[in-house]
């Protein structure tokens, strides 16, 4: 089933208990992950698609199915390995399908014996391509009906060939990444039983996937929270946040990582780092820093030292965030100073080296980005008064978290709609602003956690309804497509089989979202380099797993596996009008998606193409097509 965030456990009395260890966070999440090893007997194994090493064959099995303790008078003896887990699951497959062919009720008629042995049969073809689902969502072994690119699993293929799509569709639907002993959906029982199979038999088919990505940490990692994680125009990763190592060598504060290095910039700077950013030649902080005992907002290096930047008029500011040239100004930047308290101002470092101060919001500011609608400003304050050039009061406006200056027409505006009580990120991905934030769980409180503005219209993405705590949205980071990378302070749990913490994806297109670590402390920052996901933050351990405040995550899922083998060729690409599809039957459903998920058009393939394309706007698009050989994804170009 596609879900919403949840924050809740299945009955009351694991309620009360949770609520009381949650008072004692050191020990919390080694008791939920203990419970959740009670409750649904994971496996914690991050090794999906490495090669298996030699253990016994009721272990092997086992950990593609529990139920093998039921029949472990037919396990093989002797030790095996595998090269792969789908390896794992083709044996597990081909030894419960020859036990079943020769074994079966006496009390099934001739009907439900044909029923039985060809879908057998198919179930052996089925196993035979050794095209499973994919782990994507999920940080532990689980199993999944239908996974992401539309691939069945075994006991779905069964109901899929025999010609109850409808069935199948509708289980996906509801428990997706449930064991049947916990699929309800109304059908399966008489399914069953009209193609000659118990449900123990379904229990014992269906398999649980190994996860499809890794967490691991970065070399020594560092010895302190991680709170800026940014990629530079040289291929680094600025690596920020309090800390005295990275390694295990002296670095304070801020250093980066590159060919599998981690290194320091210089010897690192004093204070607190809120903001990092970076030119083709110098890298420039920002946030509490202190040199000789001056406090200033800014420094930059230049490869070899640091030079230390203030605002005349504002000696000893704090900056909060900051971003880099527009076309007026070489930096801008959100400060507090004891001259403007509870309120912060926005300065433009301009090109000739002076200051020119820009507004002041009745709050703080937690972050800026670049958009089409302007620069957007996001945090926590309800006005803005923008200056003139005279630098006097221009006009004051009532914003709710959010206020954009539009360079174009060099207007101030808010937006209105529904938002986080305190904005904490915001990201920029195909026309559409995201933004992440705080979100209360009491009656009365901000409940949104997630929202997105688009087409002049700001709407809520996902609420924290039934949380047992406040939950935060600290960062942002689009993986590809539909896809978007949430960090943070929350969890998701005891949910259709879900369970997560403080990293997960959401996508916007399905309105779901999946964790994809179990991470003892927050996640302060997210950000992509080529495949990988690098993860700072508060955290120590990943389940248990060493994990020192600066991890990686790896994936083997890409954005053109397919269901099946499909050899498409897509042309031209880039497009104008018409797509000519090569490699693909008439009638195959296609969809458009921009990159932020939402469909520009979908339809079926007639005759080869897709026409009618002259209104889509130059960029990126995602095509995918879905025939009776599966499901491709292709990126395409306009």
């Amino acid at each position: 089933m596609r879900f919403v965030l949840r924050f809740h456990l299945k009955s009351s009395t694991t309620k009360i208990f949770k609520t009381r260890i949650m008072k004692t966070n050191k020990y919390f999440t080694h008791i939920r992950t203990l419970l959740f090893t009670i409750f649904i007997g994971i496996n914690l194994s991050f090794q999906a698609n490495n090669k298996i090493p030699l253990d016994s064959y009721f272990n092997h099995l086992s950990e593609a199915n529990k139920e093998w303790r039921h029949h472990k008078e037919i396990v093989p003896k002797g030790l095996v390995s595998f090269e792969s887990d789908k390896d794992r699951i083709q044996t597990h497959l081909n030894l419960v399908i020859e036990h079943l062919s020769k074994n079966y009720s006496s009390t099934f008629n001739s009907d439900q014996i044909s029923n039985r042995l060809f879908l057998l049969n198919k179930l052996q073809e089925y196993a035979d391509n050794k095209v499973f689902p994919i782990n994507k969502y999920h940080p532990i072994r689980t199993p999944y009906f239908v996974d992401h690119l539309g691939t069945n699993c075994a006991v779905g293929q069964m109901i899929y060939v025999s010609g109850n799509e409808e069935l199948v569709a509708k289980i996906s639907k509801e428990h997706n990444y449930d064991y049947i002993k916990d699929i309800h959906t109304v059908g399966v029982v008489e399914w069953a039983n009209e193609y000659g199979f118990t449900l123990d038999e379904l229990k014992w088919i269906q398999p649980a996937y190994a996860p499809t990505q890794t967490m691991e940490q970065i070399l020594g990692g560092a010895n302190g929270r991680v709170t800026k994680i940014e990629k530079d125009l040289n291929g680094r990763l600025i690596i920020a946040g309090e800390f005295t190592e990275l390694d295990g060598l002296p670095c304070l504060n801020v250093g980066y990582y590159r060919n599998n290095q981690l290194s320091c910039y210089g010897t690192g700077i004093e204070g607190k780092i809120n903001d990092v950013m970076h030119n083709s030649q110098d890298l420039y902080v920002f946030g509490e820093l202190y040199h000789n005992g001056q406090l200033y907002p800014m420094a930059m290096f230049n490869g070899t030292n640091w030079s230390f930047m203030d605002i005349p008029e504002r000696i000893g500011a704090i900056a909060t965030s900051a971003f880099r040239r527009g076309s007026d100004h070489k930096i801008k930047v959100a400060i507090s100073h004891p001259s403007i308290p509870e309120n912060q101002e926005i300065w433009h470092y301009l090109f000739d080296n002076t200051w020119e101060k820009q507004a002041k919001v009745n709050g703080v500011i937690n972050d800026i980005t670049a958009s089409s609608y302007g620069r957007v400003h996001a945090g926590h304050f309800d006005s803005v008064t923008i200056y003139n050039s005279n630098a006097t009061i221009d006009t004051t406006i009532s914003v709710n978290n959010v206020v954009i200056h539009s360079h174009h027409s060099d207007t101030w505006y808010g937006i209105d709609g529904e938002v986080s009580d305190t904005v904490n990120t915001v990201l920029y991905v195909g026309n559409t602003l995201i933004f992440g934030g705080t979100c209360g769980y009491e009656s009365g409180d901000n409940k949104v956690c997630l929202s997105r503005y688009y087409n002049s219209i700001l709407q809520p993405l996902f609420l924290n309804n039934f949380g047992l705590r406040d939950h935060s949205i600290n960062s942002l980071a689009h993986r590809m497509g539909s896809e978007i990378i949430l960090g943070g302070d929350f969890d998701i749990e005891f949910m259709m089989g879900t369970f997560g913490s403080n990293l997960a994806t959401y996508d916007l297109v399905y309105n779901s979202v999946n964790p994809i670590a179990i991470l003892d402390k927050p996640v302060n920052t997210v950000t992509f380099s080529g495949y990988d996901l690098y993860v700072g933050g508060d955290f120590q351990d990943n389940m248990e797993i060493p994990i020192n405040y600066l991890g990686r995550m790896t994936t083997n899922v890409g954005l053109n596996e397919n269901k099946a083998e499909i050899n498409l060729n897509v042309y031209p690409n880039p497009f104008n009008s018409i797509i000519n599809l090569e490699g693909i039957e008439d009638g195959a459903k296609y969809s458009i998606l921009y990159i932020d998920g939402r469909i520009a058009k979908s339809g079926t393939v007639v005759n080869q193409r897709i026409i009618d394309l002259d209104f889509l706007p130059k960029g990126s698009y995602l095509l995918q097509i879905e025939s009776t050989k599966g499901k491709v994804v292709k990126k395409i170009f306009k």
